[in-house]
């Protein structure tokens, strides 16, 4: 082989290792640099095939043997295994597809007697909501934060102390905690579960209460697709009711004690509606007497409203596919609204009835560049609104105009330097200041005008985590399983303590719930129960 032609093989290998270098070190998103990774490995594939082909000097048998073995090593490998996604669109390990998954090797839960036959022996009632409850999604709140609690932040004098830890069914759903129980979803095998766990037990694993079952498993793209199976959404308990909406789209009315089925929708073939890529991830909203579901339905059957004591449809209205984040409701300029981040659009509709009093575009493709964030209204006039996938941030104003329509203004915009570009988790504000994860790092802005206060990268990473405001700290999970306590400050990142919960290569996306002093972090292996002792 002469010099020339090993000239075009070491000048095609360098291009492309300085490509992805120049990659990694840029500020571009972390989708961005995984691709970039992932085409350059195989245009080094392609560039080694053709190279020996033409220019190897072999034996022509031999030259096309070793062009195509190669290939053919990665067409059998793709066949045997499944890519795992760590919710970029880079690769965090393979497993062998055809193997049963762990949710698939556990057995349905025990449920613990005396409350499956309610004989309860507290002296007082455990069901009784309080002040403490962290009851639905982000706490019922527009985002995660739990008030009137300051954390002793010395983890090394005082740490958090593990309650109970247990196996629990996949999902990327969270906890909401009423009294002394906690209630989540999770796929076990072939069936979809909202499963109640007691918090403060002196069984050291966590009684379990009582479960209802549904026999639908969700798996994104079937058994090989990107993603994992499970539900993904919150339940919302109110009064006495326990609302869930499982991956496939059904709806649950649930007895709070008892986990009974008062009554039920399975809302994709009800409407006609086909299910989004990733699965049906919007908590269920309750307004008044009206649970609020995001079907993303056409033919005026996007958002739906039933009667929380029937279960009837109220309303339904709008004509937008749904992304992955859940309805929220505000009163901007004057009228209580219920908006939803759908496909493409931030869409608003009135409470009574359900019609669209004004959208605003907002991409979103549910299929590829999926929608998760909350949008986070702010006063009487503002929603905050963040994406990922290189979008970015903006600061809406909602205004009334002639006749008393609405008019969206844009205060800023991602258009200039995308910031805050949250694509698994939601943002929360603390005194004028947004805090959250920008792709894999934690970033501080100015609300009013956008501006970067500061951003810090850590090792472990934070991934792809989920933020938490607990008085004036900041309370993270980390993708890897690690809880990081940080002040909550404009001024600059500072580390207060850390805490490794789960394994690291367990991915962890699921919120957390703190219902004081108890803190609830799961992800789709484990469940664990953690006492923070608090700074009186």
């Amino acid at each position: 082989m002469g010099p020339r032609r090993r000239l075009y093989l070491v000048t095609w290998l360098m291009i492309l290792l300085i490509v992805c270098i120049g990659f990694q070190v840029s500020d571009k998103t972390q989708d961005v640099k995984n691709l970039v990774f992932q085409l350059a490995f195989l245009l080094s594939l392609l560039g080694i095939s053709i190279w020996t082909v033409r220019s190897s000097g072999l034996a022509r048998r031999r030259c096309w043997g070793l062009a195509l073995a190669p290939w053919g090593i990665l067409l059998v490998w793709i066949s045997q295994f499944e890519l795992v996604n760590n919710g970029d669109i880079g690769v965090v390990g393979w497993q062998w597809r055809w193997a049963p998954k762990a949710d698939q090797l556990l057995n349905m839960p025990e449920i613990s007697a005396k409350d499956a036959q309610g004989d309860l022996s507290e002296p007082s009632d455990p069901w009784q909501s309080s002040t403490t409850d962290y009851s639905q999604f982000l706490g019922g709140g527009y985002w995660a934060e739990v008030e009137g609690v300051n954390l002793e932040t010395d983890w090394e004098s005082y740490p958090p102390q593990l309650m109970w830890r247990r196996k629990i069914g996949a999902g990327w759903s969270g906890f909401a905690v009423v009294g002394h129980f906690a209630i989540t979803q999770e796929q076990r095998g072939e069936n979809e579960m909202v499963v109640c766990y007691r918090i403060n037990t002196d069984n050291p694993a966590g009684e379990v209460v009582w479960t209802h079952v549904d026999q639908v498993r969700f798996a994104p793209g079937g058994a090989g697709g990107l993603g994992f199976v499970g539900p993904r959404a919150t339940p919302t308990v109110d009064g006495q009711r326990v609302l869930t909406h499982g991956a496939t789209g059904i709806v649950n009315c649930l007895d709070l004690r008892t986990g009974r089925l008062l009554w039920k929708h399975d809302t994709l073939p009800e409407t006609e509606t086909a299910n989004i890529t990733w699965g049906k991830s919007g908590s269920p909203l309750v307004v008044e007497n009206l649970v609020i579901i995001s079907v993303g339905g056409t033919n005026e059957r996007s958002l739906i409203a039933y009667d929380i004591d029937s279960g009837k449809v109220v309303w339904s209205a709008g004509n937008r596919r749904s992304s992955y984040a859940s309805p929220v409701q505000a009163k901007l300029a004057g009228e209580l609204q219920l908006l939803v981040v759908n496909e493409d659009f931030l869409t608003a509709h009135r409470v009574k009835d359900g019609q669209v009093l004004w959208e605003h575009p907002w991409p979103g493709n549910s299929d590829s560049k999926a929608s998760c964030s909350q949008p986070v209204p702010v006063g009487d006039d503002r929603i905050f609104l963040s994406k990922g996938y290189g979008i970015g941030a903006t600061l809406l104003q909602i205004q009334t105009g002639t006749e008393g329509a609405f008019r969206v203004k844009t205060l800023w915009s991602p258009a200039v330097k995308p910031v805050m570009k949250t694509k698994m988790g939601n943002v929360l504000i603390r005194d004028g200041y947004v805090y959250g994860l920008d792709g894999v790092t934690l970033e501080c802005l100015e609300l009013e005008s956008g501006k970067r206060q500061w951003k810090r990268r850590r090792r472990p990473p934070f991934g792809h985590g989920q933020i938490m405001l607990v008085g004036d700290v900041l309370l993270i999970l980390t993708e890897q399983g690690q809880l990081v306590l940080a002040d909550a400050s404009p001024d600059r990142y500072q580390e207060l303590a850390s805490l490794s919960v789960f394994d690291k290569d367990q991915i962890t996306w699921n919120n957390p719930a703190l219902s004081r002093p108890y803190l609830l972090v799961r992800n789709s292996v484990e469940v664990a129960c953690y006492r923070l002792k608090l700074d009186q």
